[in-house]
């Protein structure tokens, strides 16, 4: 899902909010990422291993029950998207559209 890489060569990854909140859909992304890595070649390696970097990173650290009170987006009642990419500060961001 979503772009493989930023212009600045970090991750991105695009989740679809569908009928479940962002924290149910950044762990069903991580572990189809895991199990694609451990059938990658060595080109889609690297980037499979940002990718699942970034997005532990976002579970162990987001206040998922904050982000689900904070946006109906976020907590799955309207249909949306969400980059997760690193920020410049190297702390974990995000955008919803």
């Amino acid at each position: 899902m979503g772009p493989e890489l930023n212009e600045g060569g970090s991750p991105a990854v695009t989740l679809s909010l569908r009928g479940h909140c962002v924290e149910t859909a950044a762990k069903q992304e991580y572990r189809l990422l895991t199990g694609r890595y451990f059938e990658a070649g060595e080109a889609e390696a690297p980037v499979l291993e940002k990718k699942i970097g970034l997005l532990r990173e976002f579970i162990e650290s987001a206040d998922f029950a904050g982000l689900r009170a904070s946006d109906p987006r976020l907590s799955g009642e309207v249909e949306s998207e969400v980059v997760i990419f690193f920020r410049e500060d190297g702390a974990v961001g995000f955008a919803v559209s």
